[in-house]
Parts: structure tokens; C-alpha cells; sequence
């Protein structure tokens, strides 16, 4: 009798889920601001160039950093899954969180993100999952509740 042994449990892969529409309108913004700023200092002739302050060009400067700055904080935005559990970034605030620790995941109606719900009562946004990524971000967080359904999530009651 030819015994077949039971097929090796698949290893568990890392997965990366971001958003596409919010990261696409960062780079593409970013891109434009710095486009269209470096076009119009371009444009301007020496002695309009001249008039400007280095307090000015300071200000502009400082400004253009911001304006990137938080564009590049959307476009960071993800949430990576792997082996031991989540960790989640939301512009730059990054959260871990172990699978046993968390007891649900939701993208619930009219939400512009998922939720994650935790063994300790916290809720953390998990800002990659959004809604506007339509049946992409539903099959994500389909994903991760099966994966932390395998993982064996805490009994909410406990």
C-alpha cells in the first residue's frame, strides 16, 4: 500500500499591501510641486530673482520641504505582514502588533481605511487598506483575517 505523506505546510510569506490611489496622487503632486516650483524660479528674471530675501527663499524652501514632507508620509503608507504579525505604518507613525494580539480586522461600510481591533481594546487605523482601493483592499483584508484566523485569534471575552 503506497502511503502518501500529508503535503508540507506552505511557509508563510512576507506580504506588502499599500494603497494605489492616495500613493499615486503623493508621487504625482510631489512631482508637479516640484516641477512647477523649479519652473517658476526658472522663469523669473535675474533682477525679479534679485528682489527676494533670503528670509523669503528661506520661507519658500521650508514650505516645499512640508508640502513634500507630508506627501511623502502618504506615499510611505503600509501594512506588512509576516511570520510573527503586522506592522503597520501610517504616515510616520509605525505600529507592531503580534498575531495573538489581534482579534479583528475590519473595512467597514463607509470607512476610509481598514481597522485592526486589539486583544487590549485598542483600535489602530491601518491607513494602507483604504476603501477607495475598492475590491483590492476588500481582498486584502480578506487576507489578513485568514491569516489571523490561522494564527489563532484571542477570544475577545477573555
Amino acid at each position: 500500500m503506497n502511503v502518501v505523506p500529508e503535503a508540507a505546510a506552505a511557509p508563510e510569506t512576507t506580504v506588502t499591501y499599500r494603497p494605489t490611489g492616495a500613493r499615486i496622487v503623493a508621487i504625482v503632486a510631489g512631482s508637479a510641486l516640484l516641477a512647477v516650483g523649479a519652473a517658476l524660479w526658472a522663469s523669473l528674471s535675474a533682477e525679479v530673482r534679485a528682489t527676494f530675501s533670503w528670509w523669503q527663499v528661506v520661507t519658500l524652501l521650508l514650505f516645499l520641504t512640508a508640502s513634500l514632507s507630508v506627501l511623502h508620509g502618504i506615499a510611505r503608507t503600509r501594512v506588512r505582514a509576516d511570520e510573527t504579525g503586522l506592522e503597520i505604518v501610517n504616515g510616520y507613525r509605525s505600529h507592531a502588533v503580534e498575531w495573538a494580539q489581534i482579534v479583528a480586522i475590519g473595512l467597514p461600510r463607509g470607512a476610509p481605511w481598514a481597522v485592526i481591533d486589539t486583544a487590549d481594546g485598542s483600535v489602530i487605523a491601518a491607513m494602507a487598506l483604504q476603501s477607495s482601493d475598492g475590491p483590492r483592499a476588500r481582498a486584502a483584508v480578506l487576507a489578513l483575517r485568514r491569516r489571523v484566523d490561522a494564527h489563532g485569534a484571542p477570544d475577545p471575552e477573555t
